[in-house]
């Protein structure tokens, strides 16, 4: 994952690294889920700490889309992996929650997967990108992209963060600028909207900063790791969904 002319660092936290450390607060933060049917239920203070931790996971995975679009040799193969992960995902997130597949019918901002608004926030970056497409109709595919994207895990936050980290890449303080931003808004709007405690608990993506500065701008020993970071999303939502019923018939 190192461009052509940039320098390489040899400390620092790899890719992979980081991966793994979404992939284990990720972990963590569903499995404090399990048993839970409303916020109120889940504001204990151990719950909470677990959950603070799980807000390592949505920039850790919002920042590495932004980085897979900038190295990626063939974007269309990259679309279409992150496509068939939004569909796949969608079911595993929903029987994980425990909502029906339905998205329109579940509650607002948990419709679907976090998995959803990341291809947006691909597909904004490639729109963004383009020569071709007039900044008008550009701002309209952003639009559109916000309103299709509103109602899922992370909203519309996840694929504007994108867009911007993309657009910013080799500035890292503007990238973390307007991440960071961007997904205080979204805690804002979930404060208001879903839940006063975990819309302060979203605030704690802000601990991810320091993690991404340690980013060495290389991908790691593990080549495979970097699709099993997608792959693992709903594989794990689909475990816990079924250990779930297990426990709590």
């Amino acid at each position: 994952m190192q461009a052509e002319g940039e320098v390489k660092k040899t400390v620092g936290l790899t890719g992979n690294m980081l991966k793994i450390i979404a992939i284990v607060a990720m972990t963590i933060d569903h499995l404090t889920w399990m048993g839970i049917e409303t916020y109120e239920q889940a504001e204990t203070p151990i719950q909470i700490i677990l959950h603070v931790i799980g807000r390592l996971t949505a920039p850790i995975m919002i920042f590495f889309v932004a980085e897979g679009y900038h190295y990626t040799h063939d974007f269309r193969k990259y679309v279409l992996r992150m496509g068939i992960l939004a569909i796949v995902s969608h079911f595993a997130f929903c029987f994980f929650n425990q909502s029906g597949f339905n998205p329109f019918n579940n509650l607002i901002f948990n419709a679907t997967s976090i998995a959803w608004p990341l291809l947006w926030g691909l597909l904004l970056l490639k729109t963004w990108d383009s020569e071709k497409i007039k900044i008008w109709l550009k701002v309209i595919i952003t639009i559109v992209a916000c309103v299709l994207t509103f109602t899922s895990d992370w909203s519309c936050a996840a694929p504007l963060a994108i867009l911007m980290i993309g657009r910013n890449h080799g500035n890292f303080y503007k990238q973390m600028l307007w991440l960071m931003s961007i997904v205080s808004l979204y805690a804002v709007a979930f404060f208001v909207i879903n839940s006063q405690i975990y819309g302060i608990v979203h605030l704690a993506c802000w601990f991810t900063v320091p993690l991404l500065r340690f980013y060495n701008g290389q991908r790691g020993k593990y080549r495979w790791l970097g699709k099993f970071f997608y792959l693992y999303y709903p594989v794990h939502l689909t475990l816990i969904g079924l250990l779930c019923r297990l426990i709590y018939p």
